[in-house]
């Protein structure tokens, strides 16, 4: 398999468990929600460090002001992804294992960090839905190659 089928197979199973995830919200049990999110952000973790080289090098061209404005916008939204997730990571690993927060801070009451957590999954849906919409020509161009 090459690294660009690599790419495509965790792009897919990061969308599949991302979305499998919000089954929380459709009565999905706390536990299964957990190992779904982990499973999501391992593959996250994976899609930034596979996409690493290009992202620095459009960073490197955004800073320097070549870069159009099309590829600045899917850099600005990429960003704000790698943001929302890495908030809703923590704050999901702080209301999933809350004696860790209680022993770090000695904070009891986790409403504040569902709230961010809900709040930063939302924003995520919503910029991963961008996402695809901006690289919906690559999308198309791969399934019109496999025909």
């Amino acid at each position: 398999m090459n690294n660009r089928n690599h790419k495509r197979a965790i792009s897919i199973f990061l969308a599949i468990f991302f979305i499998a995830s919000f089954g929380i919200l459709f009565g999905m049990s706390i536990p299964l929600h957990m190992a779904v999110g982990g499973a999501a952000m391992i593959l996250s973790t994976a899609h930034v460090f596979i996409n690493r080289k290009m992202l620095s090098s459009i960073g490197k061209a955004h800073k320097s002001g070549k870069l159009n404005e099309k590829t600045k916008w899917q850099y600005r939204v990429d960003l704000l992804l790698i943001l929302t997730w890495t908030v809703c990571i923590i704050t999901g690993i702080l209301i999933g294992f809350p004696a860790f927060i209680y022993s770090l801070a000695g904070i009891n009451d986790l409403f504040l960090f569902f709230v961010i957590h809900l709040f930063s999954a939302m924003l995520s849906l919503i910029l991963v839905i961008v996402h695809i919409f901006q690289h919906v020509s690559h999308i198309k161009a791969y399934f019109m190659k496999k025909k």
